[in-house]
């Protein structure tokens, strides 16, 4: 049964590219790529995981070529009354959402050897898991490289910060929460601290976490948060996975906790946590000192030792979130840029990044309109660029023009 559905999906999406208004929807190549991966990954027989992995796949392709032809659809009504076509700010960030949405579903295909997942038996299990420790479930565990030069209206700021992380503690322990909106740069500015000379130079080992908003079903997040932190500090994998395995698991978040303190114990220590959304109790309060021995598992506080100087950073978009793991007090609002020249240099800077598009004629006369849309938000200004420098440059025609007018004030929330 699981073979004549990816047959029929596969059938309706190849029909859907056949159709003739399709030379211009979005990302049409990218379809065609993909079409012929999976031609060549359906000629063998399939095992269970893989006939899941092609199903859902082909489910998703299904519904993004739908969506792309929908919106093809509205620009060619556009062109066909003004002669020009539309992309709100709305538009961009679908395109900007659509072309990784199709990089993950090929890259999902691309694991696939002859019928089976690489890496996994014929029964192994599916949905992209890697492993324990693979690189799809947590490829934002660490922070990533910053370029300097790319990096605009952020001095301040990161002085600031640096003055609270530094700061006076009343217990050995330094915990500031930095909070804004979606989009207003608090990872960047987090991992500009975690990379900066006076961070480097006064903080031994730095660990970067990311909390995610998605909670993997069936995974215990703190026990993923422990492991992974250990495996940063150098803990061999079988020593946690012996402690991970134990009987009682509750005892064995206590021993992971246990561990923890062990390796940080009288290191001037630095945590980031970043994308911080749902927490519990055993989250709050990163400045509680150490408890009895009963109670190792209870918060995660118990596992970061106090009196040697040891510092955590939080990044939320939810304040009460970053008040209950830091205290008021200890929060920074990032705002949205107010130098609209620098919220222009970031756009300039994706746009032009390979050395083009910076005297295109869709560019011209556009910087009011695109600072206006783009509120003062960095993340938008990077988003609006390196989209209009993918339509830009495969289009080749000047006589397209995007508007970010429309639907302008959903676009902005939606970055």
């Amino acid at each position: 049964m699981a073979v004549e559905i990816i047959q029929f999906l596969m059938s309706k999406f190849v029909d859907g590219l056949g159709e003739e208004d399709n030379a211009t929807i979005p990302f049409i190549l990218q379809f065609h790529e993909i079409k012929e991966d999976l031609k060549k990954k359906t000629r063998f027989s399939m095992s269970l995981g893989t006939a899941d992995l092609l199903r859902e796949s082909l489910y998703d392709l299904n519904d993004i070529l739908i969506e792309c032809q929908m919106l093809s659809k509205k620009h060619r009504n556009h062109e066909q009354r003004k002669r020009t076509c539309f992309y709100s700010l709305t538009d961009l960030c679908f395109l900007f959402k659509t072309r990784k949405r199709l990089l993950r579903i090929k890259r999902k295909i691309r694991t696939i050897s002859d019928g089976r997942i690489k890496g996994k038996s014929s029964s192994g299990p599916l949905r992209g898991d890697m492993g324990r420790r693979g690189p799809v479930e947590f490829d934002r565990w660490t922070s990533q490289a910053v370029d300097k030069a790319k990096v605009h209206g952020a001095t301040n700021q990161l002085i600031e910060v640096e003055r609270m992380l530094t700061g006076e503690d009343k217990n050995g322990f330094k915990g500031i929460g930095i909070v804004g909106m979606g989009g207003v740069g608090k990872t960047l500015l987090a991992q500009l601290l975690f990379n900066s000379q006076q961070v480097r130079r006064r903080f031994f080992p730095r660990l970067w976490v990311c909390v995610s908003q998605t909670i993997h079903r069936g995974k215990d997040l703190r026990r993923e948060i422990l492991e992974r932190m250990l495996t940063s500090l150098g803990v061999e994998e079988d020593v946690i996975t012996s402690i991970s395995n134990s009987d009682s698991r509750s005892n064995s978040l206590a021993e992971l906790m246990f561990t923890l303190h062990l390796q940080l114990m009288g290191k001037r220590y630095l945590i980031v946590f970043d994308d911080v959304w749902n927490i519990d109790e055993w989250y709050e309060n990163l400045d509680s000192e150490l408890p009895g021995d009963d109670q190792w598992d209870d918060r995660l506080a118990f596992g970061l030792p106090k009196g040697s100087g040891g510092g955590a950073i939080i990044t939320s978009r939810v304040e009460e979130v970053a008040v209950k793991m830091v205290g008021e007090e200890n929060l920074y609002h990032l705002q949205p840029l107010t130098d609209r020249e620098s919220c222009w240099a970031i756009f300039m800077d994706a746009l032009t990044k390979d050395g083009r598009m910076s005297d295109h004629p869709t560019v011209r006369g556009m910087k009011k309109e695109i600072l206006d849309n783009c509120s003062g938000l960095p993340l938008a200004a990077k988003t609006v660029g390196e989209i209009l420098n993918g339509s830009l440059s495969s289009s080749g025609d000047s006589s397209r023009k995007t508007s970010l007018s429309d639907d302008s004030s959903k676009g902005s929330g939606s970055v």
